[in-house]
């Protein structure tokens, strides 16, 4: 038994099946842990407070109402056990058998792909092209976790943390002294 191929054949058959909702995942999920733990032994005994803890289900009403769907949709053979001392059994059935590989004389790989003239990023947009001058450049693009571009207006009103410069003039020459107070 493949672990991977399971789940993966598993999805795949869920994917189609517009009957199933996340609580039946939920409890297949952990029907197939408690297979793994038995080394995908069937049948597997259950504890239904066991398999509700684990599928994160509450209501012993959704649990029926999953477990039944599961086993009349053929996911699972449910055998529930009326004697509350003894476990229901459960079969769970090997969907890796759904994904063998094709002989390589059925594969045909070119049909699966079309041929594409230009890939869209390789094309010119209009008013994107780039100066020869500018290609070796990096461009400084902000974004939210670069902390080195400063708002200007908060810098001249001084709520960046930085205190405003005042201005003096001596003889045409400009001075800036920094606020401290």
């Amino acid at each position: 038994m493949n672990y991977i191929k399971h789940l993966t054949g598993f999805f795949d058959k869920v994917a189609n099946d517009k009957l199933l909702n996340p609580t039946h995942i939920s409890l297949y999920i952990s029907l197939f842990q408690f297979w793994n733990y038995n080394r995908f032994r069937n049948p597997i005994s259950i504890s239904r407070d066991e398999v509700m803890r684990i599928s994160k289900i509450s209501s012993k009403a959704t649990y029926h109402k999953c477990l039944k769907a599961l086993h009349s949709q053929g996911y699972i053979k449910y055998e529930p056990s009326y004697n509350p001392f003894k476990g229901s059994h459960v079969f769970l059935f090997n969907f890796s058998d759904d994904l063998k590989p094709l002989p390589k004389s059925e594969r045909n790989s070119s049909s699966n792909f079309e041929s594409v003239g230009k890939q869209v990023l390789d094309k010119p947009q209009a008013g994107t092209e780039t100066s020869p001058e500018l290609v070796g450049e990096q461009a400084l693009v902000p974004s939210i976790n670069n902390t080195n571009n400063a708002n200007i207006t908060n810098i001249e009103k001084g709520l960046n943390g930085q205190a405003p410069e005042n201005k003096i003039e001596d003889d045409g020459v400009q001075f800036r002294k920094p606020n401290y107070f």
